[in-house]
């Protein structure tokens, strides 16, 4: 077990670059003093806009108190909105003025929100704390054209997670290794009654741009393909490797293994694929390390059945290779309250104390999530460690990063809609490999 712990360690430095400087203690909360900027009534109120659920939501509140504390004339108000709606709030608000300060954003997003100057990127003390804190394929993934746009928040990978009850009631010892492992075992786990299938070996997602392309860019990767070239600049959906994926999803839908009814996800990217996963009726599926928290809540003493996997490898592949993505807090350029926000913004993601972890690494643990600082990370090694958590770290060590690309939002919708096309059996393989070739490569294009 030592050994086990060291190694992780070790693999979460390599993961985060840890810088050689380290966190000044005057960016600590303890010892964060500033004088706000007020309004006519003597309160600054920072509003972040989130996507966030009111559970996780009120977690947070609580957690921002202290800093409320340490700050009379300030208040922190959280403005949610589903998943679905979040960037087109953030354009519709910076147009009207009325926005927000400070932005829980999705970095595939940075195109397209730092081309219309919506955020503004870090600068002095805080560009510092930053570039110290965090790894530095972390603040690449946080960054465009040179600039880092905030405070990153969280790591989120993709992994293979499956019931061991059922497996195990099956007659199947481990988790599927391989593609045609992945193909038998699901028609083993599945379960068809009076014509309708109750019971799904292998469950995708519909209805949700990222739950639905995230999974397949897993599988696609896993089988030695990648989603688009190397500069970015068109997509290779359309290479042997690719179809090959495309066809898997045929498989599955064509032997019942997958039952497309159990797949749609609602605009706070929750929904039937995730409640057919908890009730146990969907044996795998491939699904992010953040849902975690979710599972526990609603599965109770069932949760122990859950486990997590490497995504099984292609034909054409050799190892398991995940997706990964980041999130990040920036900065309306429209804010009249840029300097306060900022200051939050460093306060809520510094250590609380030497070896601590940060208030923004305890909320993401919480929920099952990866925090992205150094310094969490170190604080957290134990519970980055569990059982449902080490597959996701493990993952990370050569996990792809979605691209970070102009049009971002576009092509993963044009994406979605031709594995969701392929799905519900509406065009071919090859028909969704082409079509989603000619789409993302003319938005590319543009």
């Amino acid at each position: 077990m030592k050994k086990s712990w060291l190694a992780m360690l070790a693999f979460l430095t390599v993961l985060a670059g840890c810088s050689s400087g380290s966190d000044s203690s005057d960016s600590s909360p303890a010892n964060s003093e500033s004088t706000s900027k007020t309004n006519s009534a003597g309160t600054t109120t920072l509003k972040i806009l989130t996507h966030w659920d009111a559970a996780n939501s009120k977690a947070y509140l609580d957690q921002v108190k202290a800093y409320e504390q340490i700050h009379p004339n300030v208040k922190i108000e959280l403005q949610n909105v589903p998943f679905g709606e979040l960037l087109k709030k953030i354009t519709v608000s910076n147009i009207s003025g009325e926005g927000a300060d400070i932005y829980h954003i999705y970095s595939a997003w940075l195109p397209e929100l730092t081309s219309s100057q919506s955020i503004d990127p870090a600068a002095g003390d805080y560009l510092a704390d930053i570039q110290a804190g965090y790894g530095q394929n972390i603040q690449d993934s946080v960054s465009i054209d040179g600039k880092i746009y905030g405070y990153p928040t969280e790591l989120t990978a993709y992994a293979l997670n499956y019931n061991k009850r059922l497996f195990e009631e099956a007659g199947i010892a481990a988790p599927p290794k391989t593609w045609d492992e992945l193909l038998d075992y699901a028609k083993r786990l599945t379960k068809i009654e009076n014509g309708q299938i109750v019971q799904q070996g292998f469950g995708v997602i519909t209805g949700w741009d990222s739950g639905t392309v995230h999974p397949f860019l897993t599988l696609l990767h896993s089988n030695g393909g990648n989603f688009l070239a190397a500069d970015g600049k068109a997509a290779e959906l359309d290479s042997p490797q690719a179809l090959q994926t495309f066809e898997l999803y045929s498989q599955l839908i064509d032997s019942q293994s997958t039952n497309r009814e159990m797949s749609p996800a609602n605009a706070s990217t929750t929904g039937a694929y995730m409640n057919n996963f908890e009730l146990e009726k969907t044996a795998m599926i491939i699904m992010a390390n953040w849902w975690k928290s979710s599972l526990q809540a609603t599965m109770g003493d069932k949760y122990a059945n859950v486990a997590t996997a490497p995504i099984p490898v292609g034909p054409s592949g050799t190892d398991s290779v995940s997706v990964f993505y980041s999130w990040l807090y920036s900065v309306s350029s429209h804010s009249k309250n840029k300097e306060e926000a900022w200051k939050f913004l460093q306060w809520v993601n510094s250590p609380e104390a030497e070896g601590k972890s940060s208030v923004q690494g305890d909320w993401l643990l919480s929920q099952g999530i990866i925090p992205s600082r150094s310094s969490d990370q170190e604080a957290n090694r134990e519970a980055l460690g569990d059982d449902f958590m080490k597959t996701y770290i493990e993952l990370l060590h050569q996990a792809k990063p979605f691209p970070i690309v102009k049009g971002a939002s576009e092509i993963t919708t044009a994406l979605q809609k031709k594995i969701e096309g392929l799905i519900f059996s509406a065009s071919s393989p090859e028909d969704a490999s082409k079509g989603a070739v000619a789409e993302i490569n003319s938005i590319l294009g543009r």
